[in-house]
């Protein structure tokens, strides 16, 4: 548990999660378009954790297989947060993650860029 994951709020980690998701998946598209011998560009760790500084190198393949779920993130090892997320892969680059805590899923699902989805309904009047 790295990046100071123990001292996360969860509404303010999935937002976090979020915007480096988006950064990432426009750092991709810039990936995606480099000749093949070229060095691709670090990617952001998605950990949540808006001091994190890390960076995690991917193929285009590794990168597709994460955003195929929305609730999955890439991190640097060790980042993920115990009470909302489990590791669902590591090797020595990078981990992945899957966000399984109720809201925290409905919100990271709600704001994914690839797949369309009503907006995330607000659970917190329950």
């Amino acid at each position: 548990m790295g990046c100071g994951a123990a001292d996360r709020s969860a509404p303010r980690e999935t937002e976090q999660q979020s915007l480096v998701r988006d950064a990432n998946e426009a750092a991709e598209l810039v990936n995606d378009a480099l000749p093949e011998h070229d060095v691709r560009q670090a990617l952001r760790c998605e950990c949540g954790d808006p001091s994190c500084q890390a960076r995690v190198v991917v193929t285009h393949a590794e990168y597709e297989a994460v955003r195929a779920y929305g609730s999955h993130f890439l991190i640097s090892l060790n980042h993920e947060n115990p009470e909302n997320t489990w590791v669902l892969c590591e090797n020595a680059r990078f981990a992945v993650i899957d966000v399984v805590s109720g809201e925290e899923r409905y919100q990271v699902l709600g704001r994914n860029p690839r797949h369309a989805w009503v907006e995330a309904p607000d659970r917190s009047a329950r």
